[in-house]
């Protein structure tokens, strides 16, 4: 399994910084609910000149706590630990809390070469689980593998890639299979965890703290939970529950008490080992070219709607908008170089009825990278009279997608419904196309609906969810049901890292309940916002020279109100 998340690099100076202290499968940052350190879990301490550079690492995984003249220490009241090492260089360190560290608020402190540095403000808790996943992120598709360690993916691996066994791919999980999640944070071992205590053993949870592995918003079978055959590492052997919703990014889940895990990624067909893509824009061409293209392939996404143009304690003001990325794309990313087998689980909207959530200072990248961008000529959008066709801005960079962009309307107006137009003149790279749509009726989150979940003023109690209503419109419509919240006590608006969470309904449903699970991900008491999003289903296009091309149409109303 991948244990460590953040790139490393950079040079050393005088005196440590300390930026972030995370799980190294999940990344979320100090002050979000869900970032506290478990005892016995493997962690990340990322910021500039905290070791060598280049990086050393430890002969053996956590076995001796100074690598490089890095050492690490927590000091919980008035206990100080030393955490076994994996490996230091200038921007990042890896290490293992002892399972023996007390719980509580406590400090961290980086040594380098006999300098001590700043201490810096931990939360040491029990439990609490980060998900590896292959983008080394704690985002997008999770790292689950079959009882043989191959691993779980949309479709099946070819050639070196399948077969069975470590390292390859078979393909789509289905309902009854019996898999396991890699993790880590699942809590203490009884022992010395550098000794190898407890490895192969199960972790007790508290039998008053509810432990829930989510598969699509449905609760799945655990038969293990505890420490794998590493250090640090822990497993979660579970049955693909029969009533899972199937796609090619199924949410995916742990909760422990209060505390939820990062929100991951896994694919799940009801029959075969290939996923059914949910989002209809991938045509059969486009799912060929992504799950068989060997080399790179030419990838296009326009994004038009209405948009939040401005926000203030005295409402919210919109504006209609476009954006465009063409591009030149490889399959593959990191330390993957062949991510066929996997890409369309990073791609893919989640099934109807279920929610996912994303910190929102590292979000989910696709399985794959931008090698150049690519030339399509004048995009051109028409409207209905008496509305004027707009032509989008186009800018390409070196090793950047090539972009368009434009304000259709900085007041909202354009986007009024009727039948519309995007042509493509047609560039170097990609030929002409057109893509018609057509903006009905849209559904609408009303006012009266508003005021209840608002509640008065006093708002959503995360812990009880929150179900929305809304009148129906056009049911061609999906509704995509989003949220926010940051950690800034003052103004939900500024930056601060905060937690973003999106849910998947047909405008038929009328309603939808937003899960406990899901609302827990986001930080509470400082205000955060609930967005209603009348989307029309995503097309697919094409165009000589062109082998993915995309279209999403999306309006967004915002409300906010405190969440608790």
């Amino acid at each position: 399994m991948t244990l460590l998340a953040i790139g490393v690099a950079g040079g050393v100076a005088a005196g440590q910084t300390v930026n972030a202290v995370v799980n190294a499968a999940s990344g979320l940052v100090q002050g979000l609910p869900n970032s506290g350190i478990a005892q016995g879990s493997i962690f990340l301490v990322v910021g500039s000149n905290l070791g060598p550079s280049p990086l050393a690492i430890a002969a053996n995984n956590f076995q001796t706590t100074n690598v490089g003249g890095t050492s690490v220490s927590i000091t919980v009241g008035s206990t100080t630990v030393s955490a076994p090492m994996y490996y230091a260089s200038a921007a990042q360190v890896a290490a293992l809390l002892p399972s023996s560290t007390p719980t509580g608020a406590g400090t961290l402190t980086v040594t380098y070469n006999g300098t001590a540095g700043a201490a810096v403000a931990v939360s040491i808790v029990q439990n609490n689980l980060g998900i590896f996943t292959f983008t080394e992120d704690g985002q997008g598709v999770a790292e689950v593998t079959y009882p043989d360690g191959s691993l779980v993916s949309a479709v099946p691996g070819t050639g070196s890639l399948g077969g069975g066994g470590p390292d390859t791919y078979s393909g789509a999980a289905n309902p009854g299979d019996m898999l396991t999640l890699w993790g880590t944070g699942l809590g203490p071992i009884s022992g010395d965890d550098a000794s190898g205590a407890g490895l192969g053993q199960p972790i007790t949870i508290p039998s008053s703290t509810p432990f829930t592995l989510w598969v699509g918003g449905v609760a799945a079978t655990v038969s293990y939970h505890g420490r794998s055959g590493y250090i640090g590492e822990d497993q979660i052997n579970f049955t693909v529950p029969s009533t899972a919703p199937t796609g090619c990014a199924v949410p995916l889940a742990v909760q422990i008490g209060t505390l939820v895990s990062n929100y991951t990624a896994i694919p799940i067909a009801a029959g075969g080992r290939s996923c059914t893509m949910q989002n209809p824009a991938f045509t059969a061409a486009a799912v060929q070219a992504l799950t068989t293209g060997a080399g790179s392939i030419n990838y296009a996404s326009l994004s038009l709607g209405r948009d939040i143009a401005s926000e203030s304690s005295s409402g919210t003001t919109y504006q209609d908008i476009g954006v465009g990325d063409f591009a030149q794309i490889s399959l593959s990313y990191g330390n993957l170089p062949n991510t066929q087998p996997i890409v369309l689980s990073s791609l893919d909207t989640p099934p109807f009825g279920t929610c996912t959530a994303s910190n929102s200072n590292a979000s989910s990248q696709p399985l794959f990278t931008i090698v150049t961008g690519i030339d399509a000529g004048a995009i051109t959008v028409t409207a209905p009279p008496p509305d004027f066709p707009v032509v989008m801005k186009e800018q390409r960079g070196t090793g950047q997608a090539t972009t368009y962009t434009s304000v259709f309307s900085p007041t909202g107006i354009y986007f009024g419904g009727g039948a519309y137009t995007i042509t493509a003149a047609g560039g170097a790279d990609v030929g002409k196309f057109t893509i018609p749509f057509t903006i009905t009726q849209t559904p609408s989150w009303p006012s009266s609906d508003q005021s209840l979940v608002y509640n008065n003023g006093s708002g959503v109690t995360r812990a009880n969810g929150v179900t929305i209503n809304w009148t129906v419109g056009s049911p061609v419509y999906w509704v995509v049901i989003s949220g926010s919240a940051v950690t800034s006590a003052t103004d939900v608006f500024d930056g601060s890292v905060g937690v973003s969470f999106s849910c998947w309904v047909p405008s038929s449903a009328g309603k939808f309940a937003i899960p406990a699970s899901v609302l827990l991900a986001l930080p509470g008491g400082n205000g955060g916002e609930i967005d209603f999003k009348p989307t029309l289903p995503p097309l697919g296009f094409s165009a000589s020279g062109l082998e993915v091309g995309l279209l999403l149409f999306q309006y967004e109303t915002s409300f906010f109100m405190p969440l608790n």
